[in-house]
């Protein structure tokens, strides 16, 4: 799931219908599922979806860990960005908004990172992570089931 997200070409993966972790989530119950098959025991949809829930939330909290260690080596401030996409397409930015703006844009040229957006993105990331790692792994289990019903 890390690998998938972090690279931006493999990362375009994600764009349809977070497709890089479902894979992530049914990656992980593949192989669960091929050791149990080793030892005799099968897996259930539940195992599957358990996989895939833990995948979803390491997977998170190391993709935000790899992202900050980017960011913080690159030394780029994000919020520069932001400020030159809106004036370049003729936004305006309301003055909340403005004002939480300005408090990252800071804490990225004091520290070279924000605390307030490594929440933002962590909390962002376990949700879709958690949602999505879990379809992989119950797909991929439910495979498995049908598989060895059939024989």
């Amino acid at each position: 799931m890390v690998f998938i997200s972090i690279f931006p070409v493999l990362n375009m993966l994600n764009l349809l219908c977070c497709a890089g972790i479902i894979l992530g989530g049914a990656a992980g119950t593949w192989y669960y599922a091929r050791q149990l098959e080793k030892s005799g025991q099968f897996i259930q949809n539940k195992d599957g979806i358990m996989i895939g829930l833990l995948a979803g939330i390491i997977s998170a909290i190391v993709y935000v860990i790899f992202s900050t260690t980017i960011m913080m080596i690159a030394k780029q401030n994000p919020v520069e960005l932001v400020y030159k996409m809106t004036e370049q397409w003729g936004f305006s930015i309301p003055p909340e908004s403005e004002k939480m703006l300005r408090t990252v844009y800071e804490d990225y040229q004091k520290n070279g990172f924000s605390p307030i957006m490594i929440g933002v993105e962590l909390f962002s990331r376990i949700i879709s992570h958690c949602i999505f790692g879990p379809i992989g792994g119950l797909l991929v289990a439910s495979i498995f089931n049908k598989r060895r019903n059939k024989v």
